[in-house]
């Protein structure tokens, strides 16, 4: 496998969403010789899940052969990502929950799409001899997977971060049970402080993320069990797509955007079909980025989360909810971005002004000319 240098100089460190500062980022084409007849500044989390198609095809030669150059923005986490939209400093990013809502909201982005399932890991810890591991599976409406009944989890004390997607996560395995985050005993804490504190015997349950704990609980069952998980409890989590609203109605950027969406989707086939080799681009990339994994834990960081096929995505943008006017995808967004506004990190009034950004126009145009290329 080859395996090309990325001469991006923003390093971020992969899997940090609690990060509070961004970094600055580099140039990067496919590495080809072929003259470039489209240019896009593409941002992202360094070292993500997302980013990793973009290693990919890079790698793989997909941009050159589509005559694509990009700039690459790495950044930490993706509120910061959205900040530089002021600048009008990249025209497409890749980026989380988190990135969305703050670049609608604060700067008018276009939601374009979704790449990837994003709540794999995002895992409820209890230790082996709790009472709820006791009570067993079968007992919560979100899934039989999940283990407790509604009385061994009250007043249990949990470690979790606030505001978050942690929260969100656990509050939804709550109300599986048919409770609320007012039955436990909530104790905020961010996850990898949580990680600590719990293996230290504080809290009778912790939330975790990759970053912070997950994989590492994982690889001791037989002191922690996982008791419920994001994709458990279906919370709709996703990687979006996310395009500068200025770019988006620039003829030329535009149809750029569409050629890198066709290779990304390529990309994406690409990793699906080729699981080891997935792996190994994926350390390659973290040793770039400065956050290097070893290989039986970046195997599980790939396999956490699930990516989108082309058809997939533009379904999810295409399919009414059920019971309501909007998209499937918007509908999953729309109900992460009220948790939040009850939490109170948005606004009333921000679920109204989130409308109408999410444009199903340009994936279903590049679906479109897939299908026609392949007939």
């Amino acid at each position: 496998m080859k395996l090309k240098a990325l001469t991006a100089m923003g390093l971020a460190a992969a899997m940090c969403a609690g990060a509070l500062t961004g970094c600055g980022g580099g140039t990067a084409s496919g590495g080809g010789d072929g003259e470039a007849k489209y240019e896009l500044t593409v941002s992202g989390i360094g070292g993500s899940l997302n980013w990793l198609p973009i290693y990919v095809a890079q790698q793989e030669g997909y941009f050159d052969e589509a005559g694509l150059s990009i700039s690459e923005q790495l950044f930490t986490n993706g509120p910061v990502q959205m900040e530089s939209l002021s600048a009008d400093g990249w025209d497409i990013g890749c980026t989380g929950i988190g990135g969305v809502f703050a670049g609608v909201l604060g700067y008018d982005a276009v939601v374009l799409g979704a790449s990837n399932t994003d709540d794999g890991t995002q895992v409820v810890f209890t230790r082996n001899d709790s009472d709820i591991v006791a009570a067993g599976t079968g007992n919560n409406t979100y899934s039989d997977e999940i283990y407790g009944t509604a009385d061994t989890w009250k007043g249990k004390s949990v470690l979790c971060n606030t505001g978050s997607v942690t929260q969100y996560v656990f509050v939804k395995t709550l109300e599986g049970f048919g409770l609320t985050q007012s039955d436990v005993e909530f104790i905020a804490m961010d996850p990898a402080t949580a990680y600590s504190a719990f293996i230290a015997g504080e809290g009778d349950a912790c939330v975790l993320t990759g970053s912070g704990g997950t994989f590492r609980m994982m690889t001791e069952p037989d002191k922690y069990t996982a008791v419920s998980s994001g994709p458990l409890v279906d919370s709709g989590l996703m990687c979006h797509f996310v395009a500068n609203k200025n770019s988006y109605a620039d003829p030329e950027k535009y149809e750029a955007m569409k050629v890198f969406m066709k290779e990304y989707y390529r990309a994406m086939d690409w990793i699906r079909e080729n699981p080891e080799g997935a792996v190994e681009y994926c350390m390659a990339m973290n040793d770039e980025n400065g956050s290097s994994m070893d290989e039986e834990t970046t195997k599980m960081y790939v396999e956490a989360d699930t990516y989108f096929t082309l058809d997939e995505s533009v379904a999810m943008m295409e399919n009414k909810a059920e019971g309501s006017d909007v998209s499937e995808m918007e509908q999953k967004m729309a109900d992460v971005l009220e948790f939040f506004i009850q939490c109170g990190n948005y606004e009333e009034g921000d679920l109204e002004k989130f409308a109408g950004h999410v444009d199903s126009k340009l994936l279903t145009e590049v679906q479109a000319e897939a299908e026609t290329s392949a007939e």
